[in-house]
């Protein structure tokens, strides 16, 4: 089956202070995590306080509906469609959306793709934006295992 991928940056138009915008965050994945369960949509949502970099993947119909309605949620600003394609299978299949929020968990993956500061994705070709949401996901992966291997 193919896959269709579009990869999208927007500027975050939420107001507050990183409490409320890491409760922002938790909405957003909440509610795209139902709607995308409902739509058989995966992705992964990056967010570091000023721009969103997501992926999504999925049916080309049920992807561009998606993508229509965030570009339409008044909470992103500047959204603009960075790559889209098909493949033969998904990048993030255990994620109805997975993501995070910059942190000092994950400065380290950040660093090794040479994100030192912010990310600008209107600087950065999408290539790099989708190796670092795949190393973020596999990071993830891994302290979800060793936390359930803990218990």
């Amino acid at each position: 089956m193919i896959v269709h991928q579009l990869i999208y940056c927007s500027r975050n138009k939420m107001p507050g202070d990183d409490r409320a915008q890491l409760n922002n965050l938790r909405e957003i994945l909440s509610t795209s995590q139902r709607n995308n369960a409902r739509d058989g949509i995966t992705g992964y949502l990056i967010f570091d306080k000023s721009w969103f970099v997501q992926i999504l993947e999925g049916d080309r119909a049920k992807v561009s509906e998606t993508y229509t309605r965030i570009a339409r949620d008044a909470r992103h600003g500047m959204s603009t469609v960075m790559n889209t394609r098909d493949v033969a299978e998904r990048s993030f299949p255990e994620w109805t959306m997975g993501g995070v929020m910059r942190s000092v968990d994950v400065q380290e993956i950040y660093l090794s793709h040479g994100f030192g500061g912010p990310v600008d994705p209107t600087k950065v070709k999408w290539e790099k934006l989708f190796a670092l949401a795949l190393d973020l996901n596999e990071f993830e992966r891994t302290r979800r295992s060793a936390h359930k291997q803990a218990s």
